[in-house]
Parts: structure tokens; sequence; C-alpha cells
């Protein structure tokens, strides 16, 4: 990896850094119910984090970001028949909260030289939910709503607008991210889009 971007950074025409922020267009997991077993969804649907750019001969640029995300969901599951005289049968739920962070590798083409720039973008996200919920993990072993997976990774595909003002370049982009993989059995949203807009020095 390291070798592949020496070329890329000796080339280099400038460096930037900055902030993203924006709203995902839906959350990370559904609203469903699957063998009596229950998600109700409950992220707050920003997207925040820091961005670093390259900007390369012939309008190309790479772009990496580390991208914050909250990560919510309840689980509600069958319940459990009490055999004991004059005891009910009670339901149980598991609150689940994680953070999730995604890294994405993006190569950038702006179209033109003027202060208006249209890109695309293209790439690769390496993704991970931290501070997962332990109970997540002995509660459901199989099955609907079932841990698979912490780590992934995600093709992205975006395009958008910069706009270059004194000092700084504010951007607004429509991003889209596919995960290769479920984090959760049969509940994962794995079609995300999202605005975002940011500001480069």
């Amino acid at each position: 990896m390291l070798m592949l971007a020496v070329p890329f950074l000796a080339g280099a025409q400038s460096l930037s850094v900055g902030f993203l922020g924006g709203a995902p267009f839906q959350d990370v997991v559904k609203n469903t119910t699957t063998s009596g077993i229950t998600s109700v969804a409950r992220s707050a649907n920003f997207t925040v984090g820091p961005s670093l750019q390259v900007s390369l001969p012939a309008g190309f640029r790479i772009e990496v970001d580390a991208l914050f995300r909250p990560y919510s969901l309840g689980i509600g599951l069958p319940l459990i028949i009490s055999t004991a005289p004059g005891v009910p049968s009670t339901a149980r739920s598991v609150d689940v909260s994680a953070k999730q962070w995604r890294f994405p590798l993006l190569a950038q083409y702006r179209f033109g030289k003027s202060r208006l720039q249209p890109f695309v973008e293209g790439g690769l996200s390496f993704d991970h939910l931290s501070g997962l919920t332990s109970a997540v993990k002995t509660t459901i072993t199989s099955g609907p709503v079932q841990l698979l997976h912490q780590d992934n990774a995600s093709i992205v595909l975006g395009g958008g607008m910069d706009v270059k003002l004194p000092l700084i370049r504010v951007s607004g982009e429509l991003r889209f991210t596919r995960p290769t993989v479920s984090n959760f059995a049969n509940i994962s949203n794995l079609n995300q889009a999202e605005v975002l807009f940011g500001i480069h020095f």
C-alpha cells in the first residue's frame, strides 16, 4: 500500500485538511420482525469526521476520511413462557449501541478549473463497530439479529460540487456506500446513501 502511495504523493500539488458532516437517508438497520425477533432502529442519523485531501495533476485527487456514526437498535425477543403457577410470561429485550467508524479511501476527479468544480469519486471504505453492547454477543448466538461481523469493507461511489472561496473550499456531495457483509443477520441495511457537506483549508 505504501509503495503504491509514493508515486501519488510525489506528484501532489497541494495537501488540505478539513471536516465533513451530514446525514444518512436511512438507519443502519431495518424495523422488522423475523422468527419472532423484533428489531427497532434507534440510531441518531448523522455522520461527522475529519478529512484529508491530496490534489494531484490532471484534476485528480485522493481523499481519506475518518467518519463517525452512532449505531443503536432495540431487539425484542420471544416470550419466556412461565411454567410456575401465577407467574406471568415475560418478554425480553436488549438495547444495542455501538460506534460505527468508517475510513474511506477515495479517488476523485474534478471537472474544469473554475471556482465551481463538479467531481465524481469512488473507492473503498474500511469499517469497524466499536463499543458494542456486550449483551448482544451472548444473548443471540444464532438466527436473525445475530452479530455476524464487527469489521467489513465497503464499496463507495459518489459525486458532488466544490466551491472555492477565499482561504477555504466548501463542498456538498451525495455518497453511496455498500458494505460487502452484514453486521447483523437479516436486519442490516446494506444500501447506504448520505448527503455530506465539507470544509477544507
